[in-house]
């Protein structure tokens, strides 16, 4: 990811938080809970850069495949947490 002088944050719209873009960094999240249900929690939106440009490359990566890395459960909301520090801005 780029740093734009200025804007260009990711928002997440049911969280009411959000993060700015800082040279070399990623922001990794899962979309689905482990049941295969879509998690809302990462809908997110793309604020407009203000000055300067913002450059990012998305990589999907599929659910097929990863059943021993990320185990499925019976349950939606079995431990489900964020990764990391998402504070408010």
């Amino acid at each position: 990811m780029s740093q734009p002088e200025k804007g260009g944050a990711t928002v997440y719209t049911e969280l009411g938080t959000g993060t700015f873009p800082k040279l070399h960094s990623a922001l990794f999240w899962y979309n689905l809970k482990r049941d295969g249900e879509g998690d809302i929690r990462t809908r997110h939106a793309a604020c407009p850069v203000l000055t300067g440009v913002k450059w990012v490359s998305n990589k999907w990566i599929h659910e097929r495949g990863q059943e021993f890395r990320r185990p499925c459960a019976l349950t939606q909301d079995v431990n489900e947490r964020f990764v990391g520090d998402l504070r408010p801005f």
